[in-house]
């Protein structure tokens, strides 16, 4: 059954009518592949700044110093894993440009996501060739594309480590965590989830440590070529200096910076209380739902979503991991309730990405966006307990605050 079809008679069941005849998948695939053409192709020859900048500095870098010994030392505010990618993508610098070389890089990236979704999808008993629309996604897009950025690589783990996690197998769950971290430290955001989960199924003590061993074993190419130990372990702790304002995500954060951003420091403490309150939370549900597959995601979409929320200090891109599980969800279970939170949690992240790309000093949509990020935070609450998330049971509450 194509993806199309469970689309028209998950709506006919709805309504009680067909009305319209299912379009066959070919034509939606075709369809798609057309809008990415487009669209990649309408953004490919624009150079980011964060791409001159950094990135194409390290490309550089690479290709002067060779793909192994360009690790002799520190090069990067990244942690090693993308520079690896990097590095075996200089190997055709001869041949095709940086910039090419880069946004092919996060093409492959989206690629990667596109088959995590693919395999969430399945596992929720949904069709996984929807995961097509991974690549017309408009943030997704934009990142590859335009921006040229590798969130999907970490996003893609965050994605695979739901999958299994909601199929039970946990040792594999931690597995993808640990590549995910290693990668970007925004796969913190779905932390909350994975925690409660562990305490919901009681793994294993020696569970809990496979993403720090993972984490280390994605480090040791770097730190065998010559790159510090000390710098490897550090590099997260430096990354927080390069950004001091209290953020662009479309969240209250950038009312305040806009308002009165000399006032905003002193209040972080307030952001970091209330992301860590909602961490808390966020885990309990995911404890007591721990089985409940609907539930699950749901649940993870809210832990991805409702920390980038509530925290100040965060980037426009924050949002992308829930965009994917947003998605999932709209392909496993496409209800209209489920459209309209996968719609609201793309349109805070799309204001989010036009206002750094179009409107960086004057970021009227991300402050309008900030209003549809508080709605979809909402209702994705209000979903995962219409689908059975329930807050744990006094035993489990106290499993997962010694967690």
């Amino acid at each position: 059954m194509s993806a199309a079809m469970s689309v028209h008679q998950t709506i006919v069941a709805e309504t009680g009518s067909a009305r319209r005849t299912p379009v066959p998948w070919p034509l939606v695939l075709a369809v798609i592949g057309t809008v990415a053409v487009y669209l990649y192709t309408l953004c490919w020859a624009t150079l980011p700044p964060d791409m001159v900048e950094f990135v194409i500095p390290w490309y550089d870098h690479i290709v002067q110093r060779g793909p192994i010994s360009a690790f002799a030392e520190p090069f990067s505010n990244y942690t090693p894993p993308y520079l690896y990618l990097l590095s075996a993508a200089s190997l055709v610098h001869g041949l095709i440009g940086p910039l090419t070389v880069i946004k092919l890089l996060s093409v492959g990236g989206t690629a990667f996501l596109a088959l995590a979704v693919a395999d969430l999808v399945k596992t929720l008993g949904g069709d996984a060739e929807g995961a097509a629309f991974t690549f017309v996604v408009p943030t997704i897009a934009l990142n590859a594309a335009l921006l040229g950025q590798c969130d999907a690589l970490w996003a893609g783990a965050c994605v695979f480590a739901v999958a299994a996690m909601i199929r039970g197998r946990a040792v594999a769950s931690l597995a993808w965590c640990g590549v995910a971290i290693a990668f970007k430290a925004q796969a913190a955001f779905v932390a909350p989830f994975i925690i409660g989960a562990l305490v919901g199924r009681r793994v294993p003590l020696w569970h809990w440590t496979i993403p720090a061993l993972v984490y280390a074993a994605l480090m040791a190419p770097a730190w065998s070529m010559g790159w510090p130990a000390r710098d490897l372990a550090t590099v997260y702790l430096r990354q927080a200096d390069w950004f001091d304002f209290a953020g662009n995500l479309a969240n209250p954060w950038i009312w305040l910076g806009q308002l009165a951003p000399r006032s905003a420091q002193p209040f972080y403490g307030v952001g970091y209380a209330a992301a860590a309150a909602a961490a808390i939370g966020i885990g309990a549900l995911s404890a007591a739902s721990a089985r409940k597959p609907k539930a699950m995601l749901l649940v993870a979409l809210l832990s991805a979503f409702a920390l980038p929320f509530l925290l100040p200090k965060m980037h426009e891109r924050y949002y992308f991991l829930a965009d994917a599980l947003g998605l999932a969800l709209v392909l496993a279970w496409p209800t209209r309730r489920n459209v309209y939170v996968a719609v609201a949690v793309q349109l805070a992240s799309l204001t989010s990405v036009l206002t750094y790309v179009y409107f960086y000093w004057h970021p009227v949509p991300a402050l309008a966006g900030a209003f549809v990020a508080a709605l979809a935070t909402f209702a994705i609450y209000r979903e995962a307990i219409s689908a059975g998330a329930r807050w744990p049971t006094d035993r489990k509450a106290h499993s997962l605050s010694r967690a």
